[in-house]
């Protein structure tokens, strides 16, 4: 047989095909098998740029809290979108049904995490019933609210609302199995009847609602950084579509603002979950109920629904989230218009040396008036310069028609902002919020030191305030003898300084009056000496050393009892 000698051209074609396909199966292996479980490939393999929306559902229980998290930078990815292979939930017959857990409770607001949906009825599945709250301390028939006595018997839960069962029960009712709806959802068992005004909706439910889920985080710091996940969508099984928004639709402008990913369920979509006849899990459910609030012993107190969400245990930066993603959606920070966290109007912390020196040479009898002037002068322009400028906003309702200053009232409020204005250099703003678009009045309220105004709607925008500065203030315009805990709760739940103004005369927590609605609270003969309002303002902004902690005092000793 004749040998096979190979040329050398032969001999280097075959070594370079040999070390081609070597680098050709190198590479595959190396791309089949990495760690990521990023997008498919055209060639059938995954290509590895790390996803951050991979599942976690492989190797997770439901739920994960963010209590268990090994890393706190993945705790926003531990409610992610379950995929096609985790439609179901599935129990062996020993083990039954997954149980309910409650994580945390207020009456009104309460977080469930495997709660059961079945013929629109909710299910707490556990072996231990006596260590869930009382029903009626979580949820009503979802009725309209008035004060009559059938009316408040006909929000007392029954059956259908809410139950309470064992797991041999459960199985019974839907077997082994049920779907799973993963992530957080936001349930809203109110009626329409509130949801469609400003202040309720944002003072009130979302108030309630984040302070509820953000009892589970107690490391949100200054900057608004959070472990939680973001809500996955808002149920709102008694109000159908569009009747939850206010006439300005501020309502769904900060919802889609402050949680782009989050979706809404109304009420057909809720009767069409119940229609399918078959159970669904709900991973996680932060169970708002507004009659239920309305049992608690804090609403007997303020009238104010989240207050009794406030009693819930939080970082006292728990508002930070909600801020700062509505700011950045309005064009704060990224276009260098506002500091989320930083000093917004006036610096955080006191010279309370330059504060004693600035009175003392104030009272000083016998110094000469030019001399005097002089001094005091360039003492406030080196406080200013070093707190920064102060924004003080008066929000006139003097073309609204209803509740408005009596003529002189308005005219010497205006005359004495101006003489700050000349005196300190200070900003002021004499608005009317409904003639300015949804993003200028969120990124003014955003700047404002000072916010002042008759009790309405147009205070609701305090809540945008930086209430990290110890300066920032509310300045509430009443009627004479009235008062009402809208505003002057919303601010002491943010750590804000409120005060009450009758003409001449101002008062402040604790020494608030009770809440009453005298005639001519509505109407627009209001008395006001712009005088006392400009004294006020300065006592705040030049005088007064600022509380460092007035806002732990409030949120975690006040609402700690």
């Amino acid at each position: 047989m004749a040998s096979f000698h190979p040329t050398r051209r032969e001999i280097i074609l075959l070594l370079f095909l040999t070390t081609l396909m070597c680098f050709i199966i190198q590479f595959d292996l190396s791309l089949k098998f990495t760690e990521s479980k990023g997008s498919d490939s055209l060639l059938g393999f995954k290509v590895g740029f790390g996803n951050r929306y991979e599942s976690e559902y492989d190797n997770r229980r439901i739920p994960s809290s963010v209590g268990n998290i090994d890393d706190p930078d993945l705790g926003a990815q531990t409610a992610k979108i379950a995929g096609m292979s985790e439609a179901k939930v599935k129990w062996d017959d020993e083990g039954g049904s997954t149980m309910t857990s409650v994580l945390g409770h207020a009456p009104g607001w309460t977080i469930f995490d495997q709660i059961y949906l079945f013929n629109g009825t909710w299910y707490i599945v556990t072996d231990s019933p006596s260590s869930v709250p009382l029903l009626r301390l979580m949820v009503s028939t979802g009725n309209e609210i008035w004060n009559d006595e059938e009316s408040i018997k006909g929000r007392e839960p029954t059956e259908k609302d809410m139950r309470i069962i064992f797991p041999s029960e459960a199985k019974r009712l839907w077997g082994n199995s049920a779907s799973l709806v993963s992530g957080t959802t936001f349930l809203v068992n109110d009626p329409p009847q509130f949801l469609d005004h400003y202040y309720h909706f944002a003072a009130e439910l979302l108030v309630g609602l984040w302070r509820t889920y953000s009892s589970l985080d107690p490391t949100i710091n200054a900057q608004g950084v959070t472990h939680l996940p973001s809500p996955s969508r808002m149920m709102m099984p008694h109000t159908p579509a569009g009747k939850w928004n206010d006439y300005a639709k501020m309502n769904s402008f900060l919802s889609r603002a402050i949680f782009p990913s989050m979706s809404y369920e109304y009420q057909n979509d809720f009767l069409d979950r119940a229609d399918t006849a078959r159970a669904f899990m709900l991973e996680r459910v932060v169970f708002a109920d507004r009659a239920a609030a309305f049992r608690g012993p804090e609403f007997g107190k303020t009238w104010r629904t989240a207050s009794e969400a406030v009693t819930l245990a939080a970082s006292k930066y728990w508002w930070s989230p909600i801020r700062k993603n509505l700011i950045e959606f309005v064009g704060g920070q990224g276009n260098g218009e506002l500091d989320l966290a930083g000093d917004v109007g006036l610096g955080i912390g006191s010279d309370s040396e330059l504060d004693v020196d600035l009175i003392a040479l104030e009272e000083e009898e016998g110094a000469l008036e030019e001399e005097k002037e002089e001094m005091l002068e360039k003492m406030r322009e080196e406080k200013q310069a070093k707190r920064g400028k102060p924004v003080i906003t008066y929000v006139s309702r003097q073309e609204w028609g209803r509740r408005m200053l009596l003529k002189e009232g308005h005219d010497s409020l205006v005359k004495e902002l101006k003489e700050l204005e000349k005196k300190y250099n200070w900003e002021i703003n004499i608005v009317s919020m409904d003639k300015l678009s949804r993003d200028e009045q969120i990124r003014l309220s955003a700047r404002t030191t000072v916010m002042m105004g008759v009790h309405g709607n147009g205070l609701t925008h305090l809540l945008w305030m930086n209430n990290q500065n110890p300066r920032s203030t509310v300045i509430e315009f009443f009627y004479p003898g009235g008062f009402a805990e809208d505003y002057e709760f919303t601010s002491r739940a943010l750590g804000i300084r409120h005060y009450g103004i009758w003409d001449d005369q101002a008062f402040t927590a604790p020494d608030t009056p009770q809440v009453a609605y005298p005639e001519g609270f509505q109407g627009n003969e209001i008395p006001l000496n712009g005088k006392v309002v400009a004294d006020l303002i300065v006592q705040r902004l030049l005088v007064e050393k600022p509380e460092k902690n007035q806002r732990e005092t409030t949120t975690e000793l006040e609402y700690a009892e």
